[in-house]
């Protein structure tokens, strides 16, 4: 069988590289050796953000700030809130997934792939052979290398989103998105909860102020939480995980990992291919994403490309133009990629942090604060939890914006592009945002560069 483009995955890189060649005419398959749509509408994104909402209501109903109103928490269902979510994926994968490339007219081919040569790939025994090659197979949770943590077989986030249980404890090793996200949903449906971090913050690539906030609310809902804890080893005594630090030991009924994730290359025989992986495992690609076969282009995670599902989208669309030779050769842009930590308050954050920009533009930038406190729509909301962050060089350019607050990442595209295209602060200032809204936080946070906003009107 006979492509111009085989593109080996069928998460958001390969349906969107696959989508992208079609359109332009190109005979297309996709390979796919597991669950069709790959991470996130299976075990990433959609099924982690339909908990954090369960739990989000679950918790509201026993603790909001409207004095009169009387609402309460009477139990959890877990199993039944899983079958909800099951139900969920199952629809997004049939509808966005099976029906999208069906439509389309792009060939499914079921099995694991296995390249036998430069040229050529096998699947089940069958050999193909395409004009071009794009990988997509994403990544895969990891474990670190801790005496005794593969042997008790804790939960990674596979199991944790799709649990046998609802643990009466949780112990969660890493105070990344992952971690954090699943902690807070496992906490607001009853779970005891202690998070384990190694580095002296939560979220150890934002803010260290935001993530200091974030930390205290998260704690004030009941999480334990410990930062600057390595852990040591890990052993199961029955049907408990005891993890052992340098300054105390835990015991729990479930642990998770959540640490890190790998490239998704084993199995491929790369070598074969004359593909190179890079020093994380990930497929070495240069600024167009094609690897060291001139042939065999990589998009998404196993490329070793920011893990979000639109920088994988978005990669895929730029491998699958370049592979078919379709117009100038187009690098992939990424000096604007935002990031949500999806807990409530959620942090979202794109650009440089406060420390970035003193190390990368020197003691000329300038920071300003809003504490939530100062923003109309989380008065009225009696919620005043976060604070917006935007930091600028000297010239007042934006170079990047943070946001603690519940929905912080709807309120975060203005910034991404006030980060791409270069925006001075004064053009957040002059554009009309709507009263009432999260979004007003940014014109605010603008305006506090220059003003006291406290000594404005509500509306000035």
């Amino acid at each position: 069988m006979t492509y111009d483009l085989l593109i080996v995955g069928s998460g958001s890189a390969g349906a969107a590289a696959a989508l992208e060649a079609t359109s332009r005419g190109a005979r297309v398959a996709v390979v796919e050796g597991g669950v069709l749509g790959g991470t996130c509408v299976n075990v990433g994104c959609i099924p982690s953000k339909a908990l954090l909402r369960a739990a989000e209501a679950f918790h509201k109903a026993g603790h909001h700030p409207f004095q009169g109103i009387h609402t309460r928490t009477v139990k959890v269902e877990l199993p039944a809130v899983i079958r909800q979510k099951e139900v969920l994926v199952e629809g997004l994968r049939r509808d966005k997934y099976a029906e999208v490339l069906e439509a389309a007219g792009i060939s499914l081919i079921q099995g694991e792939a296995r390249f036998r040569d430069e040229e050529t790939l096998e699947v089940n025994g069958r050999v193909y052979q395409a004009e071009r090659y794009v990988l997509a197979t994403g990544a895969l949770p990891t474990l670190p290398p801790i005496p005794g943590l593969a042997e008790s077989q804790p939960w990674t986030y596979l199991e944790a989103l799709a649990p046998d249980t609802h643990p009466e404890s949780l112990l969660v090793i890493g105070g990344g998105p992952i971690g954090l996200e699943i902690a807070q949903i496992y906490a607001r449906l009853g779970t005891r909860v202690t998070v384990l971090e190694a580095t002296p913050y939560l979220l150890p690539a934002e803010d260290p102020e935001l993530s200091s906030l974030l930390r205290g609310y998260l704690e004030e809902e009941g999480l334990a939480i410990q930062t600057g804890t390595r852990v040591q080893g890990v052993e199961r005594q029955g049907e408990a995980f005891v993890v052992l630090t340098e300054r105390e030991t835990y015991r729990a009924q479930r642990l998770l990992v959540a640490t890190g994730r790998r490239p998704r290359t084993q199995g491929l025989n790369l070598e074969a291919a004359r593909v190179r992986l890079g020093p994380r495992g990930e497929v070495a690609v240069d600024e167009h994403l094609r690897s060291t076969n001139p042939r065999i282009f990589a998009a998404g995670d196993v490329a070793g490309l920011p893990q979000f599902v639109y920088v994988a989208a978005q990669s895929g669309r730029v491998a699958a133009r370049n592979a078919l030779g379709v117009g100038e050769r187009e690098a992939l842009e990424l000096k604007a990629v935002p990031r949500v930590t999806f807990t409530d308050p959620a942090l979202a954050t794109v650009g440089l942090t406060e420390e970035e920009a003193r190390q990368h533009h020197g003691p000329g930038i300038r920071v300003s604060r809003l504490p939530l406190d100062q923003l109309p729509k989380a008065l009225v909301q009696h919620d005043p939890r976060g604070l917006f962050k935007l930091v600028v060089d000297a010239q007042g350019t934006v170079l990047g914006l943070s946001i603690l607050a519940p929905e912080a990442g709807d309120a975060l595209q203005e910034a991404v592009l006030a980060v791409r295209f270069g925006l001075h602060y004064r053009d957040l200032m002059d554009t009309f945002h709507p009263y009432l809204t999260l979004a007003e936080g940014i014109r605010l946070v603008a305006q506090a560069l220059d003003t006291q906003v406290g000594m404005l009107s509500c509306c000035a």
